[in-house]
């Protein structure tokens, strides 16, 4: 668990997350910090959430809609400042300008499965901005959490915007968490928000769970019993969460390698830590037997 929360959670922050929100946020050269400071602007935090979030689970068009959606809010906004675009009442023009960025681009709009997440995510910082214009939807994420350690509001009010389900929900609170450093202040009984459950995660709930009756889990089940036992191990539950994706993604890729991978890897930490006591063991190390 150690080595998920440790090692693979930093690759996974490198390769998925950090180097993706650089791209997106226009900003080459930016840290965890500098990313965090960005997405305190508004448009920024949703724009992100299109590029990076809101159709990833869409398979092989998710690059394209994720792209479409970014240049309606940027053709949107070119024309209206989007502090004026936060104070509509509602955000049908972002619709609007998505369908027609589709119409140049001669691609359907595919107004039953797309609108929900376009327009809604806008009403929801529109929704925001009227209780606090200063925050975000990054910010208001983690505002919660400091003011009540709670994180369901957040998670609910996403996850009640059609076309956006709970593992795109947890994976956006679960990155905002991080990028703040706020998960130390979240109650016990939320951190399942922050366990958006992929086919990894699932996969390996057995080998580090010691219960029974997980052979085929709800989601809700896996998020709640990872989120317990990295507390109890005193890891953090992100980074064994974007561990486990990236040791999953990267290195295993075929579920049917997930056992022999677990056994390599706790193996090669075996034989660290005993060459470890042998070095301590030896001429030079003798004083630390």
């Amino acid at each position: 668990m150690r080595k998920m929360a440790g090692e693979y959670a930093e690759l996974y922050q490198r390769d998925f997350l950090v180097g993706h929100l650089r791209k997106l946020l226009g900003l080459p050269e930016a840290e965890k910090a500098e990313i965090a400071e960005a997405l305190e602007d508004p448009y920024k935090a949703l724009l992100v959430f299109f590029g990076h979030y809101a159709f990833a689970r869409r398979g092989k068009d998710r690059d394209e809609l994720a792209a479409l959606a970014m240049e309606a809010m940027i053709k949107l906004t070119a024309e209206t400042p989007f502090e004026e675009v936060l104070d509509w009442p509602d955000g049908c023009r972002l619709w609007e300008s998505f369908e027609a960025v589709c119409q140049d681009r001669r691609r359907k709009s595919s107004e039953q499965q797309n609108r929900g997440p376009i327009q809604g995510m806008l009403e929801l910082a529109q929704e925001i901005h009227r209780v606090d214009p200063e925050l975000s939807l990054a910010t208001w994420v983690v505002e919660g959490v400091d003011q009540t350690g709670r994180l369901e509001p957040q998670h609910m009010s996403i996850v009640d915007i059609r076309g956006v389900g709970p593992k795109s929900a947890s994976t956006f609170v679960r990155d905002m968490v991080w990028l703040y450093d706020a998960e130390d202040d979240i109650e016990a009984t939320d951190r399942i928000y922050v366990q958006p459950v992929d086919r990894w995660l699932r996969a390996i709930v057995k080998y580090v769970v010691p219960e029974t009756g997980l052979e085929d889990p709800a989601d809700w089940i896996v998020a709640g019993k990872i989120s317990k036992y990295t507390r109890r191990a005193r890891v953090s539950g992100i980074g064994f969460n974007m561990g486990t994706t990236y040791f999953g993604q990267r290195l295993v890729q075929v579920p049917e390698r997930l056992e022999d991978s677990l056994r390599n890897l706790l193996m090669a930490e075996l034989e660290k830590i005993k060459a470890g006591k042998s070095a301590a063991d030896g001429p030079e190390g003798a004083h630390l037997g």
